[in-house]
């Protein structure tokens, strides 16, 4: 038996964490009242609703209504609300009521990764849907289940149901619904690499969207065709989309998807090296993550931040984010001990609240009543401050696990240093051999003295080379060329480039464009083996090949994908390609077009890649593209060679500015 010492210390300590408990829920008010003052009429609104309908019926709707608006703000607060509408239909025994409440607590538990607890009540509410023969209810259980079966990566099965919730709401005629299933269908076929059909059912959505003015869903189905575009390599397109998708979000104040687009345009900036906007939406991501404890989007967003920072080199920031991912990836353990707390004082608010919805009955508490719900909450503080024993322990299994990572990490980054060194100094040895197969400059020079070539590898080595030769009948030869990739792969490219046209001069001694690029395209194809059977090889280059007659005062030009400039009389003029690269997928027999032009005095000649123009920068990083490009040319052609290549130079510096460089670029320019 317990003394009375013992019980007035056990008072205390029960006041002591109610105090703490009560200071906690009266916290948790004071956020909620920063929140927008559009948001919080919305719920007032929706709670007033709750505390005049007559119904049962019509409280379990608006309480789902309210736990809605609540989902992507505060996921405990619609918990909490949908917990008081299923108590609710379980009172008063309404089927299609439990039914709609286990649904949408299925989705909660979904967004909250639990697969188990979410399958379970998707189960239960088809059940209750089949027996009262709601094809409704029964089409959005299919669809719920078919979320299971994709979590799991059960691919066939997650098509059948989502295709049994789609023939349900075409019969219906539910519009909203059919635009899901459509977004739906979308997502798995992306999952399963059928992203032909997985763009088909996205522009459904989008079209279905447009025709019913759903923000929403056009927000949703911009978003999934961006998520299909990075799959199949399509960055570009996948930018645009995320940006539209974004602006749609921001408009319903879908933070949580928000913050989701945010990191889609870093991934995408980061695949095309335009690392200052990578970083630039990372950050706002990680931001909003933080401020709403959204922690896979954080976590997404710090690994993104370390691995950017990292290739620039920074590594003060990059061990900073990689560290908070590290502390992120490792609290998952510990979110599972606090989401069981959650879920237990979930319980007992929703028991307590239940008396609350008896109270809008009979507008008073019995004493019993209240006598039950306060030995309830004295039992429910005893657990809670068992729970947080253990919670506390459990962290302090988390710091030390921790800190054994962080000793793993400082011994990761030192490795990569040490193969960093060893990488580097191979690949500038592969320089020196690159630079030894390019023409001396000052061979060019002595025979076409106002000329200039830019040219400014990417990487340490380029996949961009040019090329000189004297022919024998006293012709001179000049190309440039771009090989696919850049770096290594681009580099040996290059090397074989280089040598194929050499055999088809020097050795084949062709004298017209037309035939050296052709032997050219044999040659490659030839060196990668692409016209064997089953051959995987697709790599190729684009060039522009010109043969000076400066007796004859004649140039002859061919190009494979690549176009001549000359400017005459103050104006550019362009030679067109043969729209056909060489190698690849380019056929044995290919004809490159030749054209001929009579030269004059003062003819001011380019040839050049495509790095130039496609090289991010400028007030909104976007590319310097092709009209920018010929615009600077025109501007510049009257000036002497060095001249114009110091500018050109110093214009692709000035627009660039803090964001790397994006491809190999080269442009090369003869004055007749």
């Amino acid at each position: 038996m317990k003394t009375n010492t013992q019980i007035v210390f056990l008072k205390v300590i029960y006041t002591l964490i109610a105090c703490l408990l009560l200071l906690f829920l009266s916290n948790s008010v004071s956020a909620q009242k920063k929140d927008s003052s559009q948001f919080q009429k919305k719920i007032d609104s929706l709670e007033s609703l709750v505390t005049t309908a007559s119904k049962d019926e019509d409280k379990i709707t608006y309480l789902l209504k309210v736990a809605k608006a609540h989902e992507t703000r505060d996921r405990m607060q619609a918990f909490d609300y949908a917990n008081i509408a299923y108590a609710l239909s379980q009172k008063s025994n309404n089927k299609k009521k439990i039914g709609e409440c286990l649904n949408y607590l299925g989705d909660l538990n979904w967004f909250s990764g639990d697969y188990a607890s979410a399958s379970d009540c998707y189960y239960k509410a088809l059940k209750l849907f089949e027996e009262l023969k709601d094809k409704e209810g029964m089409g959005e259980c299919y669809r719920n289940i078919g979320w299971i079966y994709q979590g799991q990566q059960r691919y066939k099965e997650t098509i059948e149901y989502y295709n049994k919730s789609l023939q349900i709401n075409l019969s219906l005629g539910l519009t909203k619904k059919i635009i899901a299933n459509y977004d739906d269908l979308g997502i798995v076929n992306k999952l399963m690499g059928n992203y032909e059909e997985a763009l088909k059912y996205c522009k459904k959505t989008i079209k279905l969207s447009e025709e019913q003015n759903s923000t929403k869903g056009l927000a949703t189905g911009y978003g999934n065709l961006a998520i299909i575009y990075v799959a199949m390599g399509e960055f570009d397109y996948a930018i645009e989309n995320f940006q539209i998708s974004n602006k749609h979000h921001e408009s319903i104040e879908d933070t949580y998807n928000c913050a989701e687009g945010y990191v889609g345009l870093a991934e995408c900036y980061y695949h095309v090296k335009n690392y200052y906007k990578a970083v630039e939406y990372a950050e706002k991501a990680a931001e909003i993550s933080k401020k709403l404890d959204f922690k896979t989007t954080a976590t997404s967003a710090y690994r993104l931040l370390g691995e950017i920072y990292s290739l620039q080199k920074n590594y003060q920031k990059a061990y900073k984010y990689l560290e908070l991912f590290a502390d992120l990836r490792d609290s998952t353990y510990n979110e599972k001990n606090s989401r069981q707390i959650n879920e237990m004082s979930a319980k007992y608010e929703s028991e307590k609240k239940e008396l609350m919805i008896s109270s809008l009955e009979k507008n008073k508490l019995l004493s019993d009543e209240k006598s039950a719900q306060d030995k309830k909450f004295k039992i429910f503080l005893i657990i809670f401050s068992i729970m947080i024993a253990i919670f506390t322990l459990f962290l302090f299994r988390g710091f030390l696990q921790k800190k054994k990572a962080n000793n793993s990490l400082s011994l990761a980054y030192k490795e990569i240093e040490v193969q960093n060194k060893d990488i580097n100094d191979s690949i500038n040895y592969a320089k020196q051999i690159q630079r030894a197969r390019l023409p001396n400059p000052s061979i060019i020079l002595s025979h076409l003295p106002e000329s200039f070539g830019l040219y400014k590898p990417k990487d340490v080595v380029s996949g961009d080379f040019y090329w000189f030769a004297e022919h024998e009948n006293g012709k001179l030869l000049l190309a440039a060329a771009d090989c696919t990739g850049h770096g290594i792969p681009g580099a040996f490219m290059s090397l074989i480039g280089i040598d194929e046209l050499n055999h088809a001069v020097l050795e084949k001694r062709l004298s017209d464009t037309s035939s050296i690029i052709s032997s050219l395209n044999k040659g490659v194809k030839k060196a990668l083996r692409q016209n064997e059977q089953n051959s995987m090889s697709r790599d190729g280059m684009d060039i522009a090949l010109c043969i000076f007659d400066l007796k004859n005062k004649t140039l002859e030009y061919a190009g494979a994908n690549r176009p001549l400039y000359y400017v005459r009389d103050n104006k550019l003029h362009e030679i067109a390609p043969t729209k056909a690269a060489i190698g690849g997928t380019t056929t044995n027999d290919q004809e490159f077009k030749s054209h001929t032009i009579d030269l004059q005095k003062n003819d001011m000649i380019y040839v050049f890649t495509d790095g130039f123009a496609d090289q991010f920068g400028g007030e909104s990083g976007k590319k310097y593209m092709t009209k920018r490009f010929k615009d600077l040319l025109l501007n510049i052609h009257h000036k002497t060679a060095a001249e114009q290549e110091a500018i050109l130079e110093k214009s692709l510096e000035e627009w660039k500015k803090d964001i790397s460089q994006v491809d190999d670029i080269l442009v090369m320019g003869v004055r007749i």
